[in-house]
């Protein structure tokens, strides 16, 4: 059914989808903005907008263990059995005392005897000293957050403890870890090693969903002539410069376009998903007062084409938490969509996060790139690239979870709901309390609109 006034999509890009889109360089070179599949909601009504955008004989759909298979490098070793830190690999005596505290620390926990530091509450430090203990905090996952995001987690928001693989650890030979699995208390802490052949110990129903042609960006694509068709306009190359807010309400927008053309917009409702900052801004509220902590990493892209398969198993990503590295994430399409293999080679996409002072110039990341590439194992040697393009994200991407941001996000939101402005809701990144993934984005949407 038409929609009797048109609903206007606002873009800063020239194309939508965000990091749903894919890079295209002709000649049938595609890649994804790295690991992107839609994982359902469990909300029907809003999987449906999704999913339906083609029948189901046209999808791969993902679900029980193959939904996600994803793999870990760590202690020099890549790992395809399981995506959780394998202390089995570890030498014997660590692995030893790491377990033995462990166990001392969830012993700790049962008969009510350990006592968070309330000092590191709501920290990513906090939150891993309660669920492993001070040893394996400090000896395991300290340097792993200070690899990927320069700052020891006492600096980290709990956040950054659901972003990667890191509340879990592999300890045991399938036989004990299954016998320790049947614990609420061991489950949360302690993973099964090998992801393929897990034991359903879940009722979670949940699948992802690709396409089976290659490219997320062709599922974008058809949602825009889908939208377009009910009414929907999309103004690409363009950006808010001004809301008017007059008792209560927003009046109007002003939008510039890339060629510095203003456009007046009335306004019926505002639903704004491009940022709670600017949101603010716009609105001239003051947030000079809140500490932020500038991103401390440039992040690239870089997609290649191989001459044969990737040597990662079943992998569809796997995380590097060694120090050294500059790989955040190695992403294998061909395991989720087998279609993405083709006469042009097997694309992989490699994610870097760059530092301060590391050369930033395109050909030196590809040439990192392929060179850690060959430490992980996933290639030999650089003559099996036949294709290689870098891109760098100039806006978005992964951000840094630190205390002080999370808390300007909330406070900054809560500013924001001071105004009451009756028909302005927010959606996106922490429009609500922990609402970063993408399916809590989506939930916190329906509820919003429809609850």
């Amino acid at each position: 059914m038409r929609n009797e006034s048109p609903i206007i999509f606002v873009e800063h890009e020239s194309e939508i989808g965000g990091q749903f889109r894919s890079f295209d360089y002709g000649h049938n070179l595609i890649f994804d903005y790295g690991m992107h599949i839609y994982y359902e909601s469990c909300i029907p009504e809003i999987d449906r907008l999704f999913t339906g955008i083609f029948p189901d004989e046209q999808w791969n759909i993902l679900e029980g263990n193959k939904k996600d298979v994803a793999g870990l490098f760590i202690n020099n070793r890549l790992q395809i059995d399981t995506p959780y830190v394998d202390l089995r690999k570890y030498d014997p005596c660590f692995r030893q005392k790491c377990t033995s505290e462990i166990f001392l620390h969830i012993e700790k926990i049962l008969d009510h005897k350990f006592f968070p530091d309330k000092r590191f509450h709501h920290t990513a430090y906090g939150k891993t000293l309660g669920q492993f203990g001070e040893y394996v905090t400090q000896h395991v996952f300290v340097p792993i957050f200070e690899k990927l995001y320069q700052k020891h987690p006492q600096y980290l928001d709990v956040l950054a403890n659901h972003l990667t693989t890191i509340n879990r650890v592999a300890l045991f030979e399938p036989p004990m870890a299954m016998e320790l699995l049947h614990s609420e208390v061991f489950r949360a802490r302690i993973c099964y090693p090998d992801q393929l052949n897990l034991p359903v110990l879940r009722d979670n129903k949940q699948r992802g969903f690709y396409p089976k042609k290659f490219g997320m960006g062709r599922v974008i694509e058809r949602l825009r002539i889908d939208l377009e068709m009910e009414n929907c306009l999309f103004k690409t190359s363009s950006r808010v410069t001004s809301i008017t807010n007059q008792d209560g309400k927003v009046k109007n927008i002003t939008i510039q376009k890339k060629d510095q053309h203003l456009e007046n917009i009335d306004v019926d409702r505002l639903y704004w998903t491009a940022g709670i900052p600017h949101l603010a801004k716009l609105l001239e509220i003051d947030v000079k007062d809140l500490p932020y902590d500038i991103n401390n990493k440039d992040i690239f892209y870089v997609n290649l084409f191989l001459k044969n398969p990737p040597q990662m198993g079943d992998l569809y990503y796997f995380y590097c938490f060694d120090s050294g590295f500059r790989t955040f994430r190695v992403t294998n399409y061909m395991n989720f969509c087998p279609t993405a293999a083709s006469s042009k080679g097997f694309p992989i996409c490699i994610e870097m996060w760059m530092q301060k002072n590391d050369r930033k110039e395109l050909d030196q990341i590809i040439d990192r790139a392929q060179s850690e590439l060959i430490q992980f194992g996933v290639i030999t040697n650089k003559e099996e690239v036949s294709f290689a393009k870098a891109e760098k994200v100039a806006s978005g991407g992964f951000p840094l979870p630190s205390v002080n941001n999370v808390q300007f996000l909330e406070i900054t939101r809560n500013r924001i709901r001071e105004k009451e402005i009756s028909n302005l809701e927010m959606f996106g990144v922490y429009s609500s309390k922990d609402t970063f993934f993408v399916r809590d984005i989506l939930t916190d949407a329906y509820n919003k609109l429809f609850l």
